[in-house]
């Protein structure tokens, strides 16, 4: 045997560092980042990985360093030792990362895994070298291995430190320090124990060639080194797209914890079983609880009741993965009642349900304005009762069950009489109180029995419902009746109003929506006709009547053009001296076909349609034409009296109108005398007004029908009036009512203590003319002295009268 002789190829020891702290590099770089940010397997492969690069990369080292050096001798290997070699590379990989990737490293865990580190560290190079088995002996001493050993053992503790220290910061420049620190360390120890081996070889085998298991080790070191550093620059490839990743990543969490926190709408976050985790300011400001209070509630604690089985199911849909938007309704922790919309989003990880958010936002004065909406669309706003549209779909509803359940109802359509004179005269903010007034009497007569509604103007109608029978509805509106025909005290004043109801039962008079409102509205028409405050059933001979009125009414719409209407006269005598001193225009209407029509029958339909505007100015008009041509005739002036309806009188500019037709007719005003009703002047500040502003022209005043009225009497000496009219009822009655008699009594004294003249109406005999010349009354008109008469007529009677 003779020793060896070698020459060291200084290249191959740089290269092999170099491999070193690459593989270093890279075995940290994912057990460090791509390991800790995965879980489960993800973990595990990452770290195995780490562990292939960086055992590969000693490995390669220590047969790097081996051939570096120039054996003048041929070299064969065994594979069974460099598989070996292969697999204590590995373990000190694992040892090292294994000790660098604790969040903290322990003492005793440091002393451990470094020592072992080191010792694997110091064997690797021996097992390496007895790989070259056969032509080759290594030779050492016992001792020198010891020390070496225990040397190289204590380094890595140290080495182990330090690069646990570098790597903490997971910086990428502390972290290749730290790389290149594991490099030199394995690569030092590897070096330093091969150096410590001598070698000596047979004298014949120092000839020998190289053998084909050093042109395989070749071969494999060569792949392990590309695996390397391919692995090495896939590692950098990787860092830079898993930080840019993670840079995405931790702004979304970012985003989305921004989202969460600063939310102007509340949001939960339950887990799956329904335990609160976590809520957001928003949420405290809308529950009104604090954290550690709203942390003890249960799910359906802070929700109303009837919602509970809602949110129930939605949450349950939600776990399953899907996302959900429903209303319901919170308590707060003061008690009201929130109304609030929620969106349920389920929260993934991994394709994986683990728990739901919950986005709350308050809807409260959104779902209120809603309602309000819908009132208002379906209510009446002056009264709060339901509308006619409301009206419609109830009584619709209401067909339709009473028919499935065999049971009877009736629609009550209402009308208010008297109501325009009210709202004309005293103004429409007592009219609007009016029918408030009336709206709560029907309510209140009505009551649990069915429901009122306002179908508009001064037209109301009641659904009674629940197998009503006949007598029912006949009860009811018998109390609706009493109920109204109670004067409404309105802003100090009494006001008397009645009403006229309609009645259609179902199924008899109609079983269809349309079938029974215009049933009942006939029969209410009817109940009109038939002197008001009062109801009736609707039957079918109504129809008739009906069509009449309506034909009626369009024919007297005709009529002012067709020059139907004509103006009779009846004489006024003064009862001292007999003479005539005027006469009252009366009109008549001549229809082309029916013949003449009764002012009592065309009066009220002109007076309620409105036209009685145009005919009494065309009245107006006709007489005080008539008026100045008699005062320019032998007949002389006379004084001309004009009935005035309550819609000319309360019109607002009804003097003006006046003066107009006095100026284009020229009649002299003085001869003009308007006829009011006490009904009319209910205003009583409107009233005056108007009756100043008529003064001024130099008309005169009368009040028609006096003592019929309600309120004019208290006020009389405040209207500057000229002449009170007896009522014709009085008059009939004097001599066989004494109380008749008193009563023209006392009209004729107060109207003279009042410095007025008095005209006595309807007298047709001859002891009531002595009667009132006794008590001393005025004037005197009726059937004694002449019916009404047409103009011509009068002016033979008035000659005639003066030539007598």
């Amino acid at each position: 045997m003779i020793e060896l002789q070698s020459s060291y190829n200084a290249t191959m020891v740089v290269l092999s560092c170099f491999v070193a702290s690459i593989a270093a590099y890279t075995g940290l770089s994912m057990s460090l980042q791509y390991a800790a940010a995965s879980k489960g397997r993800s973990r595990l492969a990452w770290l195995a990985c780490g562990i292939a690069v960086m055992g590969a990369g000693i490995w390669a080292v220590c047969f790097y360093e081996i051939n570096a050096y120039r054996w003048s001798t041929g070299v064969e290997y065994d594979y069974g030792t460099v598989i070996l070699a292969l697999a204590i590379a590995a373990a000190a990989a694992a040892l090292v990362l294994r000790a660098v990737s604790q969040p903290k490293l322990r003492r005793g865990s440091l002393l451990a895994r470094g020592g072992i580190a080191g010792i694997c560290a110091a064997v690797l190079p021996y097992a390496g070298l007895q790989a070259m088995r056969a032509s080759l002996h290594p030779r050492f001493e016992a001792g020198t291995f010891a020390w070496f050993t225990l040397a190289v053992a204590a380094s890595f503790i140290v080495v182990l430190w330090i690069a646990y220290k570098f790597q903490t910061s997971r910086g990428p420049k502390r972290k290749a320090i730290a790389g290149l620190l594991l490099g030199t360390a394995f690569t030092a120890s590897i070096h330093i124990g091969l150096a410590l081996v001598s070698w000596t070889s047979p004298e014949e085998l120092l000839t020998a060639g190289q053998s084909d298991s050093s042109a395989m080790i070749s071969f494999f070191l060569g792949f392990a080194t590309l695996f390397v550093v391919g692995i090495a620059f896939a590692a950098i490839f990787m860092e830079r797209f898993w930080k840019a990743q993670m840079r995405r990543q931790l702004e979304r969490d970012m985003r989305i914890e921004s989202l969460f926190r600063h939310s102007q709408d509340a949001v939960f976050s339950y887990n799956l079983e329904g335990k609160l985790l976590d809520a957001n300011l928003a949420a405290f400001r809308l529950t009104g609880y604090e954290w550690d209070a709203l942390s003890k509630l249960r799910l359906r604690d802070m929700i109303s009741p009837e919602y509970q089985h809602t949110v129930a199911v939605n949450f349950q849909h939600t776990v399953t993965g899907q996302s959900r938007n429903f209303d319901c309704a919170l308590i707060h922790r003061g008690g009201r009642r929130l109304e609030v919309n929620n969106t349920n989003v389920p929260v993934l990880v991994e394709g994986q349900v683990v728990g739901v958010y919950t986005i709350v936002r308050d809807i409260t004065e959104r779902k209120q304005a809603e309602w309000q909406m819908n009132h208002m669309a379906h209510h009446d706003e002056l009264t709060g009762l339901p509308n006619r549209r409301l009206f419609e779909q109830q009584l619709i509803k209401a067909i339709a069950d009473q028919q499935q359940d065999g049971q009877s109802a009736a629609v009550l359509f209402l009308d208010i009489d008297r109501f325009k004179l009210v709202n004309d005269s005293q103004g429409h903010d007592v009219g609007d109180l009016l029918l408030r007034s009336v709206a709560d009497r029907l309510s209140e007569a009505v009551k649990h029995a069915g429901i009122v509604a306002r179908l508009g103007g001064d037209e109301f109608s009641v659904l009674l419902t629940g197998g009503i029978t006949r007598e029912d509805a006949q009860a009811i509106a018998a109390r609706i009746n009493r109920e109204l025909d109670i004067p409404f005290s309105l802003r100090g004043k009494d006001v008397h109003i009645t009403a006229s109801i309609g009645i259609a039962l179902f199924p008899e008079d109609g079983d269809s929506l349309i079938s029974l409102m215009k049933n009942a509205d006939t029969a209410m028409y009817s109940a009109k006709e038939n002197g008001k405050n009062t109801y009736n059933f609707y039957d079918l001979s109504m129809n008739d009547s009906l069509f009449e009125r309506v034909q009626l009414e369009n024919e007297l719409r005709k009529a002012l053009d067709r020059g139907e209407f004509f103006l009779v006269y009846q004489p006024q005598v003064e009862l001292a001296s007999g003479k005539v001193v005027g006469v009252e225009a009366l009109i008549r209407w001549q229809h082309s076909t029916k013949g003449l029509i009764s002012p009592a029958e065309f009066i009220p339909l002109a007076e309620e349609t409105g036209m009685i505007v145009p005919i009494g100015e065309w009245a107006l008009r006709t007489a005080c034409m008539l008026a100045r041509r008699w005062s320019l005739s032998e007949v002389g002036p006379l004084r001309m009296s004009v009935n005035l309806s309550s819609r000319q009188f309360v019109s607002p500019d009804f003097a003006e109108s006046v003066e107009r037709v006095v100026r284009e007719t020229g009649m002299p005003p003085e001869l003009l005398d308007l006829e009011i009703t006490e009904s009319m002047t209910m205003d009583v500040n409107r009233s005056i007004e108007t009756l100043r502003q008529l003064k001024t022209l130099g008309v005169s005043i009368s009040i028609d029908d006096f003592g019929t009225g309600y309120s004019s009497l208290s006020y009389l000496k405040s209207f500057p009036v000229d002449r009170l009219k007896i009522d014709q009822s009085f008059v009939r009655q004097m001599h066989s009512e004494t109380k008749d008699r008193s009563i023209v009594a006392t009209i004729i004294s107060l109207a003279h203590n009042l410095n007025l003249q008095v005209v006595a109406e309807g007298v047709e005999t001859l002891s009531q003319s002595i009667f009132l010349a006794e008590q001393g009354c005025d004037e005197m008109q009726g059937y004694y002295i002449s019916k009404p008469l047409k103009a011509f007529d009068v002016e033979d009677f008035i000659l005639t009268k003066s030539a007598v």
